[in-house]
C-alpha cells in the first residue's frame, strides 16, 4: 500500500493573534517549513511507500515556500472558513484513490522523522486500516493515517472536526504508535506557552529541566519569577530586550528579573513584554525557603494571568515527618489538615495539600494543573509517590513521580527521571 501525505496549512491561527502562526519565524525559518521538510524527509526514507506530498492552504506565502521544493503539490482551499473538514475534503479529492492518506497538521515543529517513520512502518506492518500517534498520556494525536476504505467517511466530516473523530469511533481498527516525548506533539496554539511552578521541594530544578527540554526543541526559552529566585549560574542573565535576543540567537536560555540582594532576582519590570517575545516561558511563582512542602499564605502564590499551565511540586521527603519540620507555612498546613504542627504527614495528607484550593492548587483557576512528586530516588520513596499519584488521580489530577536531581533525561513535558 502506498501513502499520500497531506499537509493541512489553511488554518486561521485565531489564538495566535494577527500573525499567521505557520509563517512565524522559529529559529530562522517559518513554522510551516518544519512540517514540509519532515514530509520530504519521510518520502526520502520510504521512497517505495510515500507517493505524493500534498499541501492544502489558502496562503500565497505557503505556496511560495512550496515552490522552492521539488515534487510538492499545492492545492488552494477557498473554503477554509468552513473549518478543518474543508482541508480534509481537498486532500481526499486530490490524493490517489488507491493510496492511504496521512494527514499532518503544520504547527508541530518538534515532531521528528523517527516518529513519522515509526507510525508509517507500524501501520503498514499491522492489519489495521487506521493509524495514529498516541501520546505518553494515552491521547490519540496527529499525524493520522486512513486506508482507502475510509475516504467516504472522511468526506462526510463537516465543520471544524478532524479525522480523529473517525479514529475515536473505531479504536479496534487503529494502529497506535506511541511517541515517548510529549514535546514532539505540542502544537503552537499560542505564540507564548507560559508555565508557572508553585509549591516546594524542587521548583527550581523543575524550571531548569523544562527550560532545557524546550530549548532542545528549538524554542526561545525565558526563565523568570514573580517572587524571588537565585540568579541561575548555568544560564545567561539578560538586562534588557536586546541582550535577551542575543542569548536566543546563540541558542541559549534567557533569564530576566530585577536584581535584588543576596544575588537574587525578583519580578522584572515589563514582564508582559518579555513574555510576548518568548516561545516558552517558565516562571517560579512561589517561595518555600528550601522546605519540601508548602501551604501558601494569603498573598501567595503569584500566578500570572498569562499562564497556560500550573505545576505544583512537593518533595516526597515530607512524608513521615512533622509538619513543623518540613512545611513552609506550617500553621496553615495544620489548619488545612485540621490537626497540629506536630502531626506526622502521611501520603493522604500530601495529596490533600496538593489538591486543595487552599494548598498547592491555590489561585490556579481554570488553568491546566499538574503535580510533580519529587525526590523519589529509591523504591521506598517511589512507592510513596505512587500512592500519592493514585490518590490525586481519584481527584482528577495527573501527577508525575520524579527524581529531578538528574536533569539530563527529559520526558512527558516534565523534566527529570519519571517513574510510572
Amino acid at each position: 500500500m502506498k501513502i499520500d501525505v497531506i499537509l493541512m496549512a489553511a488554518g486561521a491561527s485565531k489564538r495566535y493573534g494577527s500573525e499567521n502562526k505557520l509563517l512565524h519565524d522559529l529559529n530562522g525559518k517559518p513554522v510551516f517549513t518544519y512540517a514540509l521538510e519532515n514530509a520530504i524527509g519521510l518520502r526520502n526514507k520510504l521512497k517505495d511507500v510515500i507517493q505524493n506530498i500534498i499541501v492544502v492552504s489558502k496562503f500565497e506565502e505557503i505556496e511560495k515556500i512550496c515552490s522552492v521544493y521539488e515534487n510538492i503539490l499545492y492545492v488552494y482551499n477557498p473554503d477554509s472558513q468552513k473549518g478543518i473538514s474543508a482541508s480534509i475534503h481537498k486532500g481526499v479529492e486530490t490524493g490517489n484513490a488507491d493510496n492511504a492518506l496521512m494527514f499532518m497538521v503544520c504547527d508541530q515543529p518538534n515532531l521528528t522523522i523517527d516518529t513519522l517513520i515509526g507510525l508509517t512502518a507500524g501501520f503498514l506492518a499491522s492489519d489495521k486500516t487506521l493509524g495514529a500517534v498516541i501520546s505518553p498520556e494515552g491521547e490519540a494525536c496527529n499525524p493520522c493515517i486512513f486506508a482507502p476504505k475510509w475516504r467516504n467517511e472522511l468526506n462526510l466530516i463537516q465543520g471544524d472536526k478532524g479525522g480523529k473523530s473517525i479514529i475515536n469511533k473505531n479504536l479496534q481498527d487503529v494502529y497506535f504508535y506511541k511517541c515517548e516525548n510529549s514535546a514532539e506533539l505540542m502544537d503552537i496554539d499560542k505564540k507564548n506557552f507560559v508555565i508557572s511552578i508553585v509549591g516546594a521541594g524542587g521548583k527550581t530544578s523543575l524550571m531548569y529541566c523544562l527550560a532545557e527540554m524546550y530549548s532542545k526543541n528549538n524554542m526561545n526559552v525565558l526563565m523568570t519569577t514573580t517572587t524571588h529566585i537565585y540568579k541561575p549560574e548555568r544560564y545567561k542573565y539578560a538586562a534588557d530586550e536586546e541582550q535577551l535576543k542575543k542569548i536566543w540567537s546563540r541558542g541559549g536560555i534567557g533569564v530576566v528579573g530585577k536584581p535584588c540582594k543576596d544575588n537574587k532576582l525578583t519580578r522584572p519590570d515589563d514582564m508582559e513584554k518579555y513574555i510576548s517575545l518568548a516561545d516558552a516561558v517558565i516562571i517560579e511563582a512561589d517561595g518555600s525557603r528550601g522546605m519540601p512542602c508548602k501551604v501558601p499564605y494569603d498573598h501567595e502564590p503569584v500566578i500570572p494571568e498569562e499562564s497556560d499551565m500550573v505545576i505544583g511540586v512537593v518533595g516526597i521527603d515530607a512524608v513521615g515527618r512533622a509538619i513543623k519540620d518540613v512545611c513552609y507555612g506550617s500553621d496553615r498546613a495544620a489548619q488545612l489538615l485540621n490537626t497540629d504542627e506536630s502531626h506526622i504527614l502521611t501520603e493522604e495528607d500530601i495529596a490533600e495539600i496538593l489538591s486543595s484550593p487552599s494548598g498547592t492548587n491555590k489561585n490556579v483557576g481554570g488553568k491546566k494543573y499538574y503535580v510533580v512528586i519529587n525526590k523519589c530516588d529509591n523504591k521506598l520513596s517511589r512507592d510513596k509517590g505512587r500512592k500519592i499519584k493514585r490518590l490525586l488521580k481519584d481527584k482528577g489530577i495527573k501527577a508525575f513521580v520524579c527524581s529531578l536531581k538528574d536533569s539530563i533525561y527529559l520526558i512527558e513535558n516534565i523534566g527529570g527521571m519519571v517513574y510510572d
